[in-house]
């Protein structure tokens, strides 16, 4: 109970930091550390492929696009790509657990005769983007009924649970959520993913808390002392927690996030047992009582290392407005050592694509920076396919240099080795591969400058290292491109964003 109290004096106190009545940093310009991402979704291909099947011209088709949006983030200056890898248990990847995703083929469980997975990771690091692998841990289908071999294994497994249109794997059996793991496992294990994120679906939405619930039986042998509510939300949080333990076990660079929906903490039922106030705005907290998702639960946990709810709402919105929103999350997020990154959606820009419509989502950029209780901030677009609707607005009002993405501080911090050898021959910058405790280092940070410049004078007023306005790369490899006749440094970065000490050229 005195826990709970401090934690809420301490929110109470946050949010009138975050609302103005304390002084905030404003972060103009291009900071030099942001989340800027995007959701990369290819279930029905909303983003990609435009087209499936299996022939070398399809493939080549599926490349070129990938390639063609990976080339606008990076123009864009973005740090990161949420790559949809696992839509309905299906997947983009050569699996051992689960079926090829019939949204790259055409149908599902055949191969379309390349990794597109792979193929993502090695074009996002040639571009100096991290590569987050999104998955849906529970979603089998939205209404269409799966027959191939493996499908009717789980269904004949009893690990289904419909409601409505939408099944899902069951969070409620303890091998349905050991499934997860491994599927996730494979993932961080098989490929130089630098994240893993999940988005909102858990259980289908509205399925009843009564006696003819699909559940209820499965409910009463396990828990019936807990409400029929708190055990399913119960079940998503062990599946969470299963995931945190398993990348610490195999890869503690990885960082794990979920965009659960824009509003939650709503009633005291679902804020006081966290010690947080509720979230003031009127709309309502479906995802608590709808799809058993309690998010607070999650930051409370420290299960995550990052949260990026989905504020799809503008600023001037009568029940769910975008600035009101982001202060709470910000502050929820902050008081468990969490980051907080907006998704935000770009779908507007389709049907009005006016200075009007641009500014606006500018504008919640702005708040995303100005509100952060922590100064670790971000936003991630919603989705890829409107990137160009944006691109010459965003990058050249606020994302005008690169950025590096957040450091996650509570994972420890200590900063790696610095990279050595350091050598410039031809316009080509080399140097020698560093390591540390945790294995191969992430990558590297390039940075040009005049060369008539002190040391002192290309640092960061902010004390962050030297100024982004000098970052001219992003490297996995130890070898780049760069402009001739300037001063050189160069630094590593570990899998937490914390960044080596420089070395100068």
């Amino acid at each position: 109970m005195v826990k709970n109290i401090s934690i809420r004096l301490f929110f109470i106190f946050s949010l009138m930091v975050s609302a103005g009545v304390c002084a905030l940093p404003v972060w103009g310009g291009s900071p030099k550390r942001e989340m800027r991402g995007v959701w990369l979704a290819t279930v029905w291909g909303i983003d990609w492929p435009s087209v499936t099947g299996t022939t070398p011209a399809i493939q080549r088709k599926q490349k070129a696009e990938m390639m063609e949006l990976l080339d606008r983030c990076e123009k864009m200056n973005l740090t990161s790509v949420f790559f949809q890898v696992r839509g309905m248990a299906d997947v983009m990847y050569d699996s051992k657990l689960e079926p090829w995703s019939s949204f790259i083929s055409g149908k599902r469980g055949i191969s379309p005769g390349w990794d597109p997975l792979e193929f993502v990771v090695n074009e996002c690091h040639k571009r100096g983007l991290e590569c987050y692998a999104w998955v849906n841990p529970f979603r089998w289908s939205a209404g269409t009924n799966y027959d191939s071999d493996i499908d009717r294994k789980w269904k004949d497994q009893g690990w289904l649970l419909s409601y409505g249109k939408y099944t899902v794997f069951n969070p409620g059996i303890e091998e349905v959520r050991e499934h997860i793991v491994n599927i996730c496992r494979e993932i961080v294990t098989g490929y130089a993913v630098d994240g893993l994120v999940f988005d909102d679906y858990f259980y289908p939405n509205r399925i009843p808390e009564t006696s003819d619930a699909p559940d209820y039986a499965l409910w009463q042998e396990q828990s019936p002392w807990m409400s029929f509510g708190d055990w399913r939300r119960a079940n998503v949080h062990k599946t969470v927690a299963d995931i945190h333990c398993m990348l610490l076990d195999t890869r503690p660079d990885v960082r794990f996030g979920i965009s659960p929906a824009g509003v939650a903490g709503k009633s005291h039922t679902s804020s006081d047992k966290w010690g947080m106030l509720p979230c003031g705005v009127k709309a309502d907290d479906w995802q608590y009582k709808e799809i058993y998702s309690d998010p607070l639960g999650w930051l409370y946990q420290q299960t995550v290392d990052f949260i990026s709810p989905q504020i799809y709402w503008p600023t001037t919105h009568s029940t769910a407005p975008y600035e009101p929103l982001v202060r709470w999350w910000s502050n929820a997020a902050g008081l468990y050592g969490c980051h907080f990154y907006s998704s935000m959606t770009l779908a507007p820009l389709e049907k009005n694509n006016t200075p009007s419509q641009r500014s606006e989502i500018l504008r919640q950029v702005e708040a995303n920076r100005a509100l952060s209780m922590t100064g670790e901030f971000g936003s991630v677009f919603y989705s890829a396919k409107f990137l160009g609707k944006l691109s010459q607005d965003i990058a050249r009002e606020h994302y005008s240099s690169k950025a590096l993405s957040p450091r996650i501080c509570r994972k420890g911090g200590e900063k790696p080795l610095s990279p050595s050898g350091l050598s410039s021959k031809g316009g080509v910058l080399s140097w020698r591969e560093q390591k540390c405790d945790s294995g191969k280092l992430r990558r590297y940070a390039v940075y040009a400058f005049p060369a008539h410049l002190s040391r002192e004078e290309i640092m960061d007023t902010r004390g962050d290292g030297i100024d982004s306005r000098y970052l001219v790369r992003i490297s996995y490899g130890c070898s780049v491109a760069v402009p001739m006749g300037m001063g050189y440094a160069v630094t590593a970065i570990d899998g937490d964003s914390v960044e080596s000490d420089p070395v100068f050229l």
